[in-house]
Order: structure tokens, then C-alpha cells, then sequence
């Protein structure tokens, strides 16, 4: 077969194609949540992807939008980022599924809307008592809403006004000084496990994958025998190609995955201008996810 004048094999034009064909990022923030840019617009700053999923935390606000503007390969299923707890602490699940918004996990999903609403209210007066004049409309213009449960309004939107008050100098200032764990207006969230979300999400048909799996803070030894445990709890899937991950840790917790048998992920976990830097596909510049983990999604929920 010839290809710009030269004899090629079908094998190396299948590898030219590869190379061209749009990528994949299934892990996405828009202002639904605590991302800076809107969902329909995010979706058109993508431009032509082979498939791209938003998962807002704890809300499906801007999935019909973000789903209508993308201009996509394939026709994306809707995503959320639920954070769970565990013996170990907290982590992060991604959960993709079609018509997310009819299913029972919606219903969870306006539990954690309340609770984090709650949590909002008692981190205003915390801020209040030490001494930071901000008030509930700052921090809800800052999310671009008018309540708390319109949005899933959090820490990053506090932190902005904490910066437009001139109190820190940064978002991650803002963190460091005042919103991370065990600092002052610290508040922990209101968290389902595994054991109660993995076997809702097999009943429905959806797929539970795990997020920047190393933040779990186990190590790479013991990774294999927690991950199986989650298995068992209903993970389908580990996000092994992560902005934030080198490419031989990329490269381990696919290997990894692929001995479990769970389905190999990948994104950038892109929030805007909440994480100056990364971007939407690329992450940190050397972050692709190529178009064939997102074909085994579909597939995935396909079969299920």
C-alpha cells in the first residue's frame, strides 16, 4: 500500500493513522463543580476529540451541555467524581454511564449536593469567626450561581475569594494557609464507601473506575492486593494514564490493571485556572490517552 509515494506495510499505516487519530481525556472539571470554565464552552476549547467524558465532582449539572457542544468520534457516556472513603482515608471514584441523571446514583448524588451544601455553610461562619469578612454571595458568584445546591460549590471557590479579598496571595495559597486538611476552615465531607456505591453501579450498569489511583498512598507493592479488594467491592477500572504521573508510573499501573483484569483509564483531570498549568488532554504536556481506552469504555458499558 502507498502512503506519500512510498511502500508501506498495512501494519505501519495502521500505526501513521494511530498516530493522527484524536485523543481521549475522560476526566474533566468545568464551573459545575470546581473548574473554571463552563461545560458547553470547555467542550468547544477541546475542539475534535476521538471521545472526552466531564466528571464534575458530586454533580451532573453540566453533562447535557458539555455532551451537546463536544465534537466527538464517539457518543461520550456521562461521568461524575464521587469521593469515598475507605480504611485508608478518602478516595476519588469515576463513574461513567449513560442516562446517569434517571438512575438510582442520582439519588446519592442529591445526598452529597445537601451534605456538601451543609459543609459550605459551616465553613462560611468558620471563616467568619477567624477574622475573613467573605460572605455566601461572594462565594457563590465565585462558583456562578445563586445556591449552593444549583452547583457543586466548594473549597477552590472559597479559595478565589479569599484571594479577591487579598488574604492570600494564591489558590494554593488559599489552601495551604486555610482549606486543606487540619488547617482552620477545614470541614470534612460527608462520604459513602465503596462497599455501598461499587455494587449500585454493577446493579446499573455503570463503571466505577478509581482516580489517580497512588494518591490512595499505598505503595506500588501493596497496590495490586487493595485494588483486588476494591475489585470485589465493585471496581471496574484503575486511571492509569494520569496528568500527574510519570510515564513509567503510567506504564506500572497499567500493568498492573491489565493482571487484575480491570479496565485501563486515563485523563487530565483539567479544573481551568483552578490548576494553572494543565491542560485538557495533554496535562502537563506529555500526557496522551490514546482512542482505543476510550472504545474500551463503551464497550465496557456496552456489555454490562
Amino acid at each position: 500500500m502507498s502512503v506519500e509515494g512510498a511502500n508501506v506495510s498495512d501494519e505501519g499505516v495502521m500505526a501513521r493513522l494511530g498516530s493522527m487519530t484524536a485523543g481521549c481525556d475522560l476526566h474533566l472539571h468545568s464551573d459545575a463543580s470546581d473548574g473554571s470554565v463552563a461545560a458547553a464552552q470547555l467542550a468547544t476549547d477541546l475542539g475534535h476529540v476521538h471521545m472526552a467524558v466531564l466528571t464534575d465532582h458530586d454533580t451532573l449539572a453540566g453533562s447535557e451541555a458539555f455532551v451537546q457542544a463536544l465534537d466527538s468520534e464517539l457518543s461520550p457516556p456521562d461521568g461524575v467524581e464521587l469521593s469515598l472513603r475507605w480504611s485508608g482515608g478518602t478516595f476519588h471514584l469515576l463513574v461513567y454511564g449513560y442516562s446517569l441523571a434517571s438512575t438510582e446514583l442520582a439519588l446519592r448524588i442529591d445526598e452529597l449536593a445537601m451534605a456538601r451544601r451543609n459543609r459550605n455553610l459551616e465553613l462560611l461562619e468558620r471563616a467568619n469567626q477567624a477574622g475573613l469578612e467573605i460572605t455566601e454571595a461572594e462565594v457563590l458568584a465565585a462558583a456562578g450561581t445563586t445556591d449552593f445546591l444549583a452547583k457543586s460549590v466548594g473549597r477552590p471557590h472559597f479559595a478565589k475569594v479569599l484571594v479577591d479579598r487579598g488574604y492570600v496571595s494564591s489558590i494554593q495559597d488559599a489552601f495551604d494557609t486555610y482549606l486543606a486538611k487540619g488547617r482552620p476552615l477545614y470541614s470534612p465531607k460527608t462520604l459513602f464507601g465503596l462497599e455501598e456505591i461499587g455494587p449500585l453501579c454493577a446493579d446499573l450498569g455503570l463503571v466505577a473506575v478509581i482516580a489517580h489511583p497512588l494518591s490512595l498512598g499505598v505503595p506500588l507493592t501493596s497496590l495490586p492486593d487493595t485494588l483486588a479488594k476494591f475489585q470485589r467491592q465493585g471496581l471496574a477500572g484503575v486511571e492509569c494514564y494520569y496528568a500527574g504521573y510519570s510515564p513509567q508510573q503510567r506504564v506500572e499501573l497499567a500493568q498492573l490493571a491489565s493482571g487484575l483484569k480491570l479496565l485501563i483509564t486515563g485523563g487530565s483531570d483539567y479544573h481551568g485556572s483552578f490548576k494553572p498549568g494543565l491542560a485538557a488532554l495533554s496535562g502537563f504536556g506529555d500526557l496522551s490517552v490514546a482512542a482505543d481506552i476510550g472504545d474500551r469504555l463503551i464497550e465496557r458499558l456496552h456489555d454490562r
